[in-house]
Order: structure tokens, then C-alpha cells, then sequence
């Protein structure tokens, strides 16, 4: 995994650059470093449960170490099929997998084997009046957005045209389980392809996106974090666990500058 994968910005970029030297200046890292590292790659602005996650990330970095497995991350998703349905607490992945049921039986006019009794009848009704009548590029987009709820990265690569309706293929793209506007951000992207017609900009939440509140609060985490590089900075003596703290805190910090387009530099460390 690229350690900043999850952000969209050059390597050349001077805080990457800065950021990335003293990693070397640290030498070899122990496996729990990593891990913490790992798990700031993973940070997701527009994750329902982006507040749990940071603060489990900074608890991770105060402690020098990882607060949670990442072996278990995700493992409640519905991409791992309706075994996982039982175990996942928020509820968000049987709503899925109703959305899921719904429209592999608008796809096929059959109900899906799997089904199980916890099928929601109501929306699958709501779904076929969404979508309406089938038609190939109709039939294309729904399977595309099968294909990225489940990840099933094979299909999702074959099933994109890039063509006439490119907008409602990158909405698709957009969606997944986890998103704070889940499934709301469905509901309007199913609307669409039942109209063939991509939702407003302006309305449309995907992965990647966040709202004010959202924004608001990830503001005042990147001052703290910065506030935190200065005292480290500042401070009459320097260890080695404070230097990789210190290098922790600005992966993290400029993770969430970069997700939320703050232009206030990161202090140099």
C-alpha cells in the first residue's frame, strides 16, 4: 500500500518531501510504527466513523502503538458475502446487502438465491420503481454499482465505457457502505440511472466528499496536530520516540490537510 495513497497530490509536493526525509533519517521503524503509519493511510475523511478513527489513530500515536488490528479492518463488509451480516454492529452492512438483493433481482427478475428472511420487500419495490424499465447502458450502471458495493474489482474495470454517460459511471464509482451519506447518496445515483441522468454535483455525496461539519471538525484536529509538531519542536531535547511521534503527526496532519484543502503549511519538523 502507497503510505499516501489516500490523498491526491505529487510526491514532489516540499511537506511530502520534507515529511519523507526524516522517515530516512529514522532508519529502520518497528513493525507497530508501521502499522500506525498503516493506519493513517487508511484515514477516511467521509467515513461515518472518521471521529472514532482518529482518535483511535492519535491514541496510537501518543502510545507508539497500534490501537487497532488492521488485519480486521473491513472485515464486516458486505464484500465478504451475507456471512458477515450477523457480526457488523452498525447495521450499515444489511443495509447494503438489501440495496444489493434489490437490484440483482431487478437485474434478473428473480429472486437471488442468497436471499435471506431479513430481505426488506418495501425497498425492493422502491428500487424497481427507481430504475424502471431495462435497457443495456441501464443494466451496465446497475451492474456497475453492484460491482463497486461488493468490490469486485474485475467487473468494476469491464463495466466502465467512459463514453455518453461517464458522469453516472463516476458516481458509481462513488459509493460504497461506509460513506456518511450512505444510503442516501444511493438512493439519488439509482434515481439517476433510472432517468439516465447523472445526479447534480451539488447533491451528490460520494467517497472523498465532506460536509461542513465534517470540515469543521477536522480544521481544529489539524491545528491541534500542528500545535503538537511545534511543542515537539520547541522542546529542550529530542528522543527518538518524539521524532517518530513527530513524523507520525505530520503524515496525519498533512493526510487531513490535503483531504480538506487547507492551505495553512504544516510546521517543519
Amino acid at each position: 500500500m502507497d503510505a499516501w495513497s489516500n490523498i491526491q497530490i505529487s510526491l514532489q509536493d516540499p511537506e511530502i518531501v520534507r515529511i519523507n526525509n526524516l522517515e530516512k533519517r529514522l532508519g529502520k521503524l518497528p513493525d507497530k510504527v508501521n502499522k500506525i503509519r498503516e493506519l493513517i493511510t487508511r484515514f477516511e475523511v467521509c467515513h461515518f466513523k472518521y471521529q472514532q478513527h482518529l482518535r483511535k489513530i492519535r491514541d496510537s500515536i501518543i502510545a507508539l502503538e497500534p490501537k487497532v488490528n488492521t488485519n480486521k479492518i473491513g472485515i464486516n463488509h458486505i464484500r465478504h458475502g451475507e456471512s458477515v451480516l450477523n457480526n457488523d454492529a452498525t447495521g450499515k452492512s444489511l443495509t447494503g446487502q438489501q440495496y444489493v438483493w434489490a437490484m440483482k433481482e431487478w437485474l434478473s427478475e428473480n429472486l437471488p438465491s442468497e436471499i435471506s428472511d431479513n430481505y426488506d420487500k418495501k425497498l425492493r419495490q422502491q428500487v424497481r420503481e427507481w430504475l424502471g424499465d431495462k435497457h443495456p447502458d441501464k443494466i451496465r450502471l446497475v451492474r456497475l454499482v453492484l460491482a463497486r458495493l461488493t468490490w469486485d474489482w474485475k467487473s468494476y474495470d469491464e463495466l466502465q465505457h467512459g463514453r455518453e454517460f461517464k458522469e453516472m459511471e463516476l458516481q458509481a464509482c462513488k459509493i460504497d457502505i461506509c460513506h456518511y451519506a450512505f444510503p442516501q447518496n444511493l438512493n439519488l445515483l439509482l434515481k439517476g440511472i433510472g432517468q439516465m441522468k447523472a445526479v447534480e454535483e451539488k447533491k451528490f455525496e460520494g467517497c472523498g466528499s465532506y460536509n461542513i461539519d465534517i470540515k469543521t471538525y477536522l480544521e481544529n484536529e489539524f491545528f491541534d496536530l500542528d500545535n503538537m509538531l511545534k511543542s515537539l519542536k520547541t522542546g529542550s531535547s529530542t528522543s527518538k520516540k518524539d521524532l517518530i511521534r513527530a513524523w507520525l503527526i505530520a503524515c496525519l496532519a498533512k493526510t487531513i490537510k490535503e483531504n480538506i484543502n487547507i492551505p495553512i503549511p504544516i510546521t517543519d519538523v
